[in-house]
């Protein structure tokens, strides 16, 4: 069976497969990056949202917004938050 395929046959079916092995790589580098983006937002908005809550209760403990809490929430999602929130506590 292979006997019968021409080099030009060969060709199509290798820049298939790469462009189909791209297109696979590429979104699971996009699925990764949405992922990041989401876990980035969501944890500004439960830092935002355990802070108001705090306040309300009567404690004086926030952690506030800036490129270090950002980053950490990002790359950690919810144990950044309760890490955060821990070493506010200590400190």
């Amino acid at each position: 069976m292979l006997q019968n395929l021409d080099s030009q046959t060969v060709i199509w079916i290798a820049l298939a497969s790469m462009v189909i092995l791209g297109l696979l790589i590429a979104s699971n580098k996009m699925r990764r990056s949405i992922g990041f983006v989401a876990r980035t937002v969501l944890g500004i908005v439960g830092i935002v949202g355990i802070n108001f809550a705090m306040g309300a209760l009567g404690f004086s403990l926030t952690v506030g917004i800036n490129f270090f809490t950002i980053a950490v929430v990002a790359f950690l999602g919810i144990p950044g938050i309760v890490m955060l929130y821990g070493l506010g506590f200590f400190m």
